[in-house]
């Protein structure tokens, strides 16, 4: 034990405070929000592994940017910890605390979008790899560190790496936490439904069967029957599922009785649901609504496509417990282990049957936020705490 603290004291010791900050004011000024400016921030993550010595891969995308995946080689080619964070960012607000992409650092936090969620965190894995190269440990499982396309839209990257056959022991996703451990956070599904009615003049609405009354009928029936609902689904980390109900299109004209009105629904749910168990849920809850338009429920396709389902590691699990140990021995103190209420490429991952957490520095209430910025000191010890426990991961039998 005291040979292991010594060791990850030297580690710690080889962090170049500079190159962190560097490499994250870097990655801040790209505007990644689009797919061009994702490739641009991959590129800068390329030259910085180059210059560390570290090979790296551009994994395409389909339609929406390149993963860049670097690699620490082990003694076996068993991966042993993948570090994921991804490139994209959301598009900046007008009226930003300080400029968007000017990664000004002020009162000991470094501003700008895209700081907190999560370039800070992409620079401190990258960082972290970059380290335990120089340092030449011996390593009997690779280290894989991955920066995706596309999660603000859908998570298309992480998935893309799944469908390319990645497998590791165990996997960090660097979003916000504040230095303490997210073991569970909800999963997403979403519907549409298709309320077709029959049009007619405004004049003569006995002609006609109005979409838009019966999508109103169908939504107070939704909100009054699904409330009891999901008060009996509750987690101990996450506290209730919940439902939303975030846009309606109806109409044509405002002298034209509507035939058609589509309406959305999100659902964020727990760890025991299953979007079938929802679609029957949401059926059930319009069934007894009298109307002579017809409905449709259709899943939205990306959810078809790429499923969001919760996120759950138990606080006894080995990468739970060890990473917490880690975060400890470095920080000086024992992570929370908590649930967030957003979704992440986490439980992605898991569901590929990678075990998961979510780590990283900066606070998740200010991602997307005109007040994006993240403390240099976590930046710091996020570094320190993704090599050295990169280092065990990558050393336990």
């Amino acid at each position: 034990m005291e040979e292991l603290d010594d060791l990850l004291k030297s580690l710690s010791a080889q962090v170049d405070s500079e190159a962190v900050l560097d490499l994250s004011k870097q990655l801040i000024a790209v505007p990644s929000h689009t797919p061009a400016g994702e490739e641009e921030a991959a590129g800068v993550l390329e030259r910085f592994f180059r210059q560390a010595g570290l090979t790296t891969q551009r994994q395409r995308v389909e339609d929406v940017g390149v993963n860049i995946i670097a690699t620490v080689p082990g003694d076996s080619e068993e991966t042993a910890l993948l570090l994921n964070g991804h490139l994209d960012t959301v598009p900046p607000s007008s009226s930003m605390s300080h400029p968007p992409f000017d990664a000004v650092i002020h009162d000991n936090l470094l501003w700008g979008r895209g700081s907190c969620d999560m370039k800070g965190g992409l620079a401190a894995m990258a960082c972290a790899l970059a380290v335990i190269r120089a340092a030449n440990l011996p390593l009997k499982r690779s280290i894989l560190f991955a920066a995706v396309a596309s999660e603000e839209q859908g998570n298309r990257g992480t998935a893309a790496l799944i469908e390319k056959g990645l497998r590791a022991r165990w996997a960090v996703v660097g979003e916000p936490t504040g230095l303490d451990l997210i073991i569970a956070h909800k999963g997403v599904d979403r519907y549409r439904f298709h309320i077709e009615g029959r049009a007619a003049h405004e004049s003569m609405p006995e002609r006609g069967t109005n979409a838009i009354v019966a999508a109103a009928y169908m939504i107070s029936a939704l909100d009054r029957n699904l409330s009891p609902r999901v008060r009996q689904q509750t987690h101990p980390l996450l506290g209730q599922a919940t439902y939303n109900i975030g846009t309606i299109q109806g109409g044509i004209s405002r002298n034209t009785v509507p035939d058609r009105c589509t309406f959305q629904i999100s659902k964020r749910w727990l760890p025991g649901d299953s979007p079938a168990a929802i679609r029957s849920e949401l059926e059930d809850a319009i069934r007894d609504v009298q109307t002579e338009a017809h409905v449709s429920i259709v899943r939205e396709p990306e959810f078809d496509r790429i499923s969001h389902p919760p996120l759950e590691l138990t606080p006894d699990h080995p990468l739970t417990r060890t990473l917490a140990a880690t975060v400890h021995r470095i920080i000086g103190r024992m992570p929370a282990l908590s649930g967030m209420p957003g979704f992440t490429d986490a439980a992605l991952l898991q569901q590929a049957g990678i075990p998961s957490v979510v780590f990283g520095p900066g606070d998740l209430k200010l991602a997307h936020s005109d007040g994006e910025c993240i403390p240099v000191s976590e930046l710091l010890q996020a570094t320190r705490v993704y090599a050295a426990f990169a280092v065990i991961a990558a050393n336990t039998p």
